[in-house]
């Protein structure tokens, strides 16, 4: 099985776009002509059904992109659970133990975070300083391999191989969690084993597992919660709505964000009345906890995508 399959169907089916593309182009003029006006009017068709979807009062995608509030009609009228958007002592109790177990999640998002960031920084630098060697090699000034490096060399290559075995088989099974972390060592091991061999010092290092683990092992290859696991404790989702919950911590997030910078344009969710102000202000010492979350962005407050699955 060849190394990179999945790369090789990713050329093939741009090869496959571009020709297709090409015999358009390629048309004569009143054929293209043609084609330019279907695709007009598959436009303008697209339009009238939108408006059409206005009147009959139904929502587009593009109209729940503006963060949780905008969705409130809609879910308002879609729950039968009672919706109150004042935040209350006993309210706070509730939301913040929920988004503490998020909170924490958060953490270690923001952990692999750095950590992925670090690793981007050393990559960059050992294919610069791969670079630089063969600037230099091609200019006649050849490394001098050492005699452990060059052993080295030999015992990663045989390792990248027995991976990148591996790699293959998981990929043929689907098993794409395997896959990604047996790759990813095969790679940089096969890079570390050819510098070396050569006598380059330079530094090709696996990503951190905390990294591959965040990103293909427990939230999948493509970022997102799995199918059917919910982010917010039962205790929560049995108490609010779904849009409940998202405008509560969005308030939450706002009053957070405001003590730091009062000049925020926060907006009518980020005015708090006096009775909400003292029940925020007696629990700030757990709200400022969840900040620099709520400022990173990785404990979500503007969106509802953590709670597709609810």
């Amino acid at each position: 099985m060849p190394a990179f399959p999945v790369g090789r169907h990713l050329l093939a089916t741009r090869v496959v776009l571009a020709s297709g593309i090409a015999v358009l182009l390629a048309m004569p003029g009143a054929d293209a002509h043609a084609q330019f006006g279907k695709l007009k009017k598959m436009g303008a068709d697209a339009i009238k059904d939108k408006a059409k979807e206005k009147v009959a009062g139904k929502d587009t995608p593009e109209a729940a992109k503006s963060g949780a509030a905008v969705e409130g009609s809609k879910a308002a009228a879609a729950d039968s659970k009672p919706v109150a958007m004042t935040l209350n002592a006993s309210q706070l109790d509730l939301m913040l133990a929920a988004l503490a177990p998020m909170a924490a999640d958060a953490e270690k998002a923001t952990q692999a975070n750095r950590m992925k960031s670090d690793h981007t920084a050393k990559r960059k630098a050992a294919e610069k300083c791969m670079q630089d060697g063969q600037v230099a090699m091609s200019a006649g000034r050849m490394p001098a391999p050492t005699a452990a490096g060059q052993a080295r060399s030999v015992q990663l290559s045989k390792e990248a191989e027995r991976l990148q075995l591996v790699a293959n088989a998981a990929l043929t099974d689907g098993n794409r969690r395997t896959w990604a972390f047996a790759q990813d060592s095969a790679s940089a091991m096969q890079m570390q084993a050819a510098v070396l061999g050569i006598g380059f010092k330079c530094d090709f290092a696996i990503t951190p597992p905390a990294v591959m683990e965040r990103e293909y092992g427990t939230y999948g290859m493509s970022g997102d919660l799995p199918v059917g696991q919910s982010s917010v404790p039962a205790s929560a989702r049995a108490t609010f709505t779904k849009y409940q919950f998202s405008l509560l911590r969005e308030r939450i997030a706002l009053f957070a964000l405001l003590s730091v910078d009062p000049t925020l344009k926060a907006g009518k969710q980020g005015v708090f009345d006096d009775d909400e102000r003292a029940a925020l202000t007696a629990r700030m010492a757990d709200i400022q906890k969840l900040l620099p979350f709520f400022k990173n962005g990785t404990l979500r407050w503007k969106t509802e995508e953590d709670l597709s699955t609810w």
